[in-house]
Parts: structure tokens; C-alpha cells; sequence
């Protein structure tokens, strides 16, 4: 199964607060996720919030990744389509967390990307991938999000079909 959680990448993008970045990674690293990435930090979340992240990285022995932008994401991670999870006011799609492990199962890697900004994502980004959210009376956060997905995640890897 750790296979397969390697193959997903949650990041969070356009982050300037630093509690955001380490809640975020927290969440992502204690329910067993390897990989971490921030994309567009500013401020505080760049000054404070990466070195607090990086420091719980290493101390956990998990992947921590800074990159520019979300075409950095992209291209640097060997992502076809990001999952961008804008707040569920913004979109009528939901996500699925079958599908999203069908798709880690058949060897896909997978950024679930995940707004640090309160205005989400711009349609730019929101055109870079597929844009789905939790089914949610209101927008979560980030760390709240990546929660409850990752943990469902979680739970429909062990218990879930092993072939796709």
C-alpha cells in the first residue's frame, strides 16, 4: 500500500499563512502520505512556514517540496491532470474517493491540490485540472480538507479492490 501512497502528492497551493503550511503538513504526514508539496508561498507561509514544514519533514523521514507554481507541479511531478479541490460553494462536482484510488492503484501519480488562499484558485488554475470538493455546507480549509480526504483515502486503499 505504501507503493501506491507514493504516488500521490498533496500540495498546497498559493499559501501565505504559516499556520496553513503546518497544519497542512501535519494532517499529510500523520495519516501516512509521503509526500508534501507547497507551491506559490508568500510571506510569512515562505519565511516561517516552509522551514517549520521541512523541519517536520525530515524529522518523520518524508518528501517535503517547494516549487514556484502550479505548471511547475505539473511538469516537475509527472502530473497528467491535477485534482484542485476549490471550496464546494465554487463547484458542484464532487470528488470521489473511489476514483481517486482507482487511479493511485493503476499506477497514476496524483497532485491533490489543495487552495492556501481564501479566494481559491483563479480560473487559470482551476483550467489546469479537474476541480472537485468535499460535500460540505462550506469551505473546510486546507488541513481540514486533506483530513477527511486523505483519511477516506486511507480507508478505501486497505479495504478497497486491490486491482484496477
Amino acid at each position: 500500500m505504501n507503493e501506491i501512497r507514493n504516488n500521490l502528492f498533496v500540495v498546497l497551493h498559493n499559501v501565505t499563512g504559516v499556520s496553513k503550511i503546518i497544519d497542512t503538513s501535519q494532517v499529510v504526514y500523520g495519516l501516512g502520505y509521503q509526500n508534501f508539496v507547497v507551491s506559490r508561498a508568500e510571506g510569512s507561509a515562505a519565511q516561517t512556514g516552509i522551514p517549520e514544514a521541512n523541519r517536520l519533514a525530515l524529522k518523520m523521514k518524508r518528501n517535503f517540496i517547494v516549487l514556484p507554481d502550479l505548471g511547475d507541479v505539473i511538469e516537475l511531478l509527472g502530473v497528467k491532470r491535477p485534482l484542485l479541490m476549490p471550496s464546494p460553494l465554487l463547484t458542484k462536482e464532487r470528488i470521489s474517493i473511489s476514483e481517486l484510488a482507482r487511479s493511485l492503484r493503476s499506477g497514476e501519480r496524483v497532485a491533490l491540490v489543495l487552495s492556501g488562499s481564501n479566494s481559491s484558485f483563479s480560473r487559470r488554475e482551476m483550467d489546469m485540472g479537474d476541480c472537485r470538493s468535499l460535500d460540505a455546507d462550506v469551505d473546510i480549509g486546507p488541513s481540514g480538507t486533506a483530513a477527511v480526504v486523505l483519511y477516506g483515502l486511507s480507508r478505501e486503499l486497505s479495504t478497497g479492490p486491490q486491482s484496477g
